[in-house]
């Protein structure tokens, strides 16, 4: 059984994919932390993101003292950043420490670097709010968020 997690999140991706399904919700941090976990160690957790002039700063304060590590690019205003190298050079730092890894994104541009690190002995699980089939296909595991791990919810999610 795994025991030594990391969990790395594309903020901006699942920010998207869960505002065009529920309008104006927001995921709860720490309910998709535990979900990730499950118990296990975690060897790493980290955020990305992008902020305009500092507009994320007490975002990134949460994120802290929930446990996540944020990697936060500043972008002018309409500019869009990509996270996916970003994330899978972190992925690579990362996965000899690792005996799973909860990748916190959608795109189907994340389904290289999930099937390498498969085809490397690490577990791969995505949660994720609309994930692609090229990315479900690629990994051991998928949980689609519900509502349940949303802010304002009261009760935790199960697996889909």
């Amino acid at each position: 059984m795994s025991n030594r997690v990391g969990v790395f999140v594309d903020l901006s991706n699942q920010f998207y994919c869960v505002n065009k399904r529920w309008a104006g919700r927001k995921i709860d941090f720490r309910k998709y932390l535990e979900l990730a976990t499950e118990g296990k160690e975690i060897h790493r957790a980290i955020a990305f993101g992008t902020q305009v002039d500092g507009s994320a700063s007490k975002f990134i304060t949460c994120l802290q003292h929930i446990g996540f590590v944020p990697h936060y690019r500043d972008i002018t205003r309409g500019a869009w950043y990509d996270w996916s190298v970003g994330i899978s050079v972190e992925l690579f730092r990362h996965y000899l420490k690792l005996d799973e890894v909860v990748l916190g994104s959608s795109s189907m541009t994340m389904a290289p670097i999930v099937s390498w690190l498969r085809e490397h002995g690490v577990i791969v699980t995505i949660i994720g709010c609309g994930i692609s089939r090229e990315l479900k296909d690629a990994a051991d595991k998928y949980i689609e968020i519900s509502e349940n791990i949303l802010e304002g919810s009261d009760v935790a999610t199960e697996a889909a």
